[in-house]
């Protein structure tokens, strides 16, 4: 899928994903959710007067839901985990949580599947060349940051990405888990040009999909964006799948890999962040939007 639907589709565990940032900054985020969210769109589909208000609307009542019902699913699992991180774990378990975040993901993206396609039926001809032009940003970007001819230049980029994920939620690694990182990320399967090229299909995808659905009726729509978003868990190439399938299995082994390389120092920084999140999302979920 697209950039722009698929952050539609996981805005449930995007609003989660502030906490990264720090408790200070998940509480402020959270609070102006509505505002960063609208503008984030708009850079996309450059609403029209009478789009915005229908947009506004869909966000009050999707961050209302979220608040209700998600944010309570958030706190209780990271009370859970704390104690979790202090022992080593498995790629199995990673897997786990990585499906239970997909789960996430996909009720987020049902609650949003109304309002979503609401919308999607009144994008013009111009919102659409405005998408690709914002999509054919994101694809230099891309290339830019990834897709290098020098194999050690693609390596580091990779790493430096992988080692400050890890520092978020366990501070400071040293150089010899920094090197023990790397060398297991010698083995991954992924593959810059491919990864391009899948994301531009999704993307020609998305805009096919939108295209066609002028004149559609709210059933249409849904079951259009519902079939795009499939396209995401289950490319319809099979080497997409199988590259996909790969990717997936490796980094739950590397995300288990880099816990089991931590200290018990850096675990316990882990439990404490974990913790403060937690707090934050309770805190959220007692106080509402304001």
């Amino acid at each position: 899928m697209s950039e722009s639907l698929r952050r539609w589709r996981i805005i449930g565990l995007a609003l989660l994903l502030f906490a990264l940032a720090g408790c200070t900054a998940l509480r402020l985020a959270y609070r102006q959710a509505d505002e960063l969210l609208y503008w984030w769109a708009d850079g996309y589909a450059d609403f029209t007067e009478a789009q915005a208000p229908r947009v506004r609307a869909g966000l009050d009542e999707f961050l209302d839901w979220h608040r209700r019902t998600q944010l309570p699913r958030y706190t209780a699992r990271l009370a859970q985990v704390q104690p979790q991180v202090l022992a080593d774990t498995t790629p199995a378990a990673a897997c786990t949580l990585k499906d239970e975040l997909q789960r996430w993901f996909h009720d987020a993206y049902e609650q949003g599947l109304p309002a979503l396609s609401a919308l999607a039926v009144t994008l013009e001809a111009d919102q659409l060349k405005a998408m690709q032009k914002r999509f054919d940003k994101l694809n230099r970007n891309f290339r830019n940051d990834f897709v290098k001819p020098d194999a050690a230049d693609r390596r580091e980029a990779l790493h430096k990405r992988t080692v400050e994920r890890a520092e978020k939620l366990y501070g400071r690694l040293d150089r010899a888990q920094r090197e023990r990182i790397a060398q297991i990320e010698a083995g991954s399967p992924f593959d810059a040009e491919h990864a391009l090229r899948l994301r531009v299909s999704r993307q020609q995808d998305v805009i096919q999909t939108l295209r066609g659905l002028q004149g559609a009726t709210p059933a249409q729509a849904q079951a259009a964006l519902r079939a795009l978003a499939r396209h995401v868990e289950e490319p319809p190439d099979p080497g997409d799948r199988r590259y996909q399938l790969a990717l997936q299995e490796f980094n739950c082994g590397l995300a288990a890999q880099i816990h089991n390389l931590s200290t018990a120092e850096q675990r316990r920084t882990a439990r404490e962040r974990l913790r403060g999140w937690e707090m934050d999302f309770k805190a959220l979920a007692a106080q509402g939007k304001h």
